[in-house]
């Protein structure tokens, strides 16, 4: 249970320790589909599309992280990503095939290459 590490406590539907689970990092944490201010419809509920979105900083605005939590992307969310992506202007990333991807402004996208470049984490 660690920031970037998968936990081996999620199975298939969801956290196996739910009612155990440790105060650090479990119980603190919110993902971004829950923050009283979130976007993210209903349907983003973690436990029903198999991903969390946590809500990172680029150049001070938000941007958001897709993590899987026991299942992959669907095609689905990915386009209503991509949507409300070019609507608000809000980047993204997610992964695909085991490979980090981005979406967003295209200074969002030359910051990540250049980072990459770098070597330097993208978040």
């Amino acid at each position: 249970m660690e920031p970037d590490t998968p936990c081996h406590f999620v199975r298939h539907g969801g956290c196996s320790i739910y009612e155990e689970r440790p105060e650090e990092p479990c119980r603190r944490f919110e993902c971004a589909w829950k923050e009283t201010t979130s976007p993210f419809p209903e349907a983003f509920r973690p436990d029903r599309v198999g991903i969390i979105i946590l809500r990172i900083k680029w150049r001070n605005r938000n941007a958001y992280r897709l993590v899987s939590a026991g299942h992959d992307l669907s095609l689905e969310v990915l386009a209503w990503m991509r949507a409300w992506s070019q609507h608000t202007g809000y980047p993204f990333f997610y992964e695909e095939a085991g490979e980090t991807l981005g979406y967003g402004p295209k200074a969002f996208l030359d910051d990540m290459q250049q980072r990459q470049a770098r070597g330097e984490p993208l978040w």
